[in-house]
């Protein structure tokens, strides 16, 4: 005998939705679709199952998703062998076109999925379809959704590329962009070891020189001393003796350990791959794309601020002329002190090939999809150890350029709505608009008392000002081509 389900009986023949915008006369109207919670008799997993589905399905403009919460309000958990009848009365209630539904059975690790579907947008016949499938990774849920996304629409889902997807290539035949990456020319090439976290030591007999980097520290005075060393008020060939902390108060718990390169020269358009001999319990090592930015910035860095014997609170009562003055100046004999990252990947360790005694070789292609942006400048790799608390080790990090690239590759849109519009471009977009506003009203005052010279001045000011925004709103959206298609 099929399981009964309960459908919630609405208070009237048809849920009274709010009206709906009108569509332009060349646009499609959305198929309106509700994804029904999947029973679960495990527990809350097939609420997260549907909540998954909801999300993916979302992103694609042709549909029109019913959200949970309504739908929860009107409907009860809905197994696979649900009676139809009911399912089909509640979807007509709803006016709903699609209506997806199932079961989800949890076994150790294991998610399977028993989905039913009943498509009514054919009005002489519905369609009516089954999907048994079955996960056990850690995105169980999200790879779910995604096969009922594209047994759904009849076509496969975009992924994001993995590592692994590329094969790393037999040899590279140019040298390595970055300095120093087997260690054995001691620091050069990257950050002073600050003998505490970081050290430059000599390994196993086949390796020569290696980085070790502990993040079982106690993190207060850990801290203190790297400030110092930052400000130059330390010194790494006479370090202080920090106490081990393996609770999640310590260092790996918290910050973690940066042990960063030299600045390299970015080649817009070039992809490279990241190679590296690790031998750690986890940790990443990322490659970080930075822009100059001191013709932009409205402060000094706290270095600068200790090298001019400058307090913040000083520094903050001056006119804002010399605040300008000095901050150019500043940025004018120290540009790195004011670069800003503008790009960011990297490489999770742990599931590199083996190379014998615990070792592993890490390799992966970046930018991952397209060439690097060519708003990056310089690049930077950083080892980042962090939890578990711990040693980790590191040989032969190296950057190289994909010897398989021939010419300059395009950079390949971001599918996030909102890349690019970081807090900073926000920021800086609302002050030119209220500028504009108060230049504005000072205009309309101009123009009222006649006063001609003002006038043009405050017309020339509003036209510079729009033209500020204009290249910030172009800044937000620079790498946006083609989102929402995705």
């Amino acid at each position: 005998m099929k399981a009964c389900v309960t459908m919630v009986v609405l208070l009237s023949a048809a849920v009274a939705w709010p009206a709906q915008p009108a569509r332009a006369a060349d646009e499609k109207p959305k198929i309106k679709i509700i994804i029904y919670d999947f029973h679960c008799a495990e527990g809350a997993y097939g609420a997260k199952v549907s909540d998954s589905l909801r999300l993916r399905l979302a992103r694609h403009l042709e549909f029109d998703v019913l959200d949970g919460p309504t739908t929860q309000d009107f409907s009860t958990p809905t197994p696979a062998d649900a009676r139809q009848e009911d399912v089909l009365a509640n979807m007509k209630k709803m006016a709903m076109q699609v209506g997806i539904y199932g079961t989800l059975v949890k076994s150790g690790s294991t998610f399977t999925a028993d989905v039913r579907c009943i498509d009514l947008r054919n009005p002489d016949k519905s369609d009516q379809w089954s999907l048994k499938i079955s996960d056990s990774t850690e995105r169980a849920r999200g790879e779910m959704a995604r096969q009922i996304v594209e047994r759904l629409r009849g076509e496969k889902e975009w992924v994001a590329p993995q590592v692994g997807d590329e094969l790393e290539p037999d040899k590279f035949p140019d040298p390595p962009v970055n300095v120093n990456g087997t260690f054995e020319r001691g620091r050069l090439g990257w950050d002073h070891p600050d003998n505490v976290s970081t050290f430059l030591e000599r390994g196993p007999s086949a390796r020569g020189t290696i980085l070790r980097v502990r993040t079982d520290l106690a993190r207060d005075p850990w801290l203190e001393y790297t400030r110092a060393l930052r400000l130059g008020l330390a010194n790494p060939l006479h370090p202080p003796k920090i106490a081990t902390d393996t609770s999640y108060g310590c260092v790996g718990g918290l910050e973690g350990v940066h042990y960063r390169s030299d600045w390299i020269k970015a080649t817009p358009g070039q992809r490279y791959w990241l190679t590296a001999d690790c031998k750690t319990p986890g940790g990443k090592i990322f490659i970080k794309g930075y822009r100059d930015w001191g013709d932009q910035a409205d402060g000094l860095p706290e270095v600068s601020m200790v090298q001019l014997k400058i307090t913040p609170q000083a520094f903050a009562k001056l006119p804002p002329a010399r605040q300008k003055q000095m901050i150019r100046e500043d940025s004018r004999k120290y540009p790195e002190r004011y670069r800003r990252e503008c790009y960011r990947w990297f490489l999770n360790l742990g599931e590199g090939k083996p190379i014998g005694d615990g070792w592993k070789h890490e390799a992966g292609v970046v930018p991952p999809r397209g060439g690097l942006p060519d708003n990056v400048q310089y690049l930077s790799i950083q080892v980042y150890s962090y939890w578990p608390p711990g040693t980790y080790l590191y040989d032969n990090v190296h950057l190289y350029k994909d010897p398989r690239q021939k010419a300059p590759v395009a950079v390949e849109a971001a599918r996030t709505p909102n890349f690019g519009k970081t807090s900073d471009l926000i920021e800086r977009a609302d002050s030119i608009k209220d500028d504009i506003k108060a230049t504005q009203e000072l205009l309309r005052a101009a123009q009222k008392d006649r006063q001609a010279d003002k006038v043009r001045a405050l017309t020339a000011r509003i036209a510079e000002l729009n033209r500020q925004l204009i290249n910030v709103q172009r800044e937000m959206t620079k790498y946006q081509d083609g989102v929402g298609t995705h």
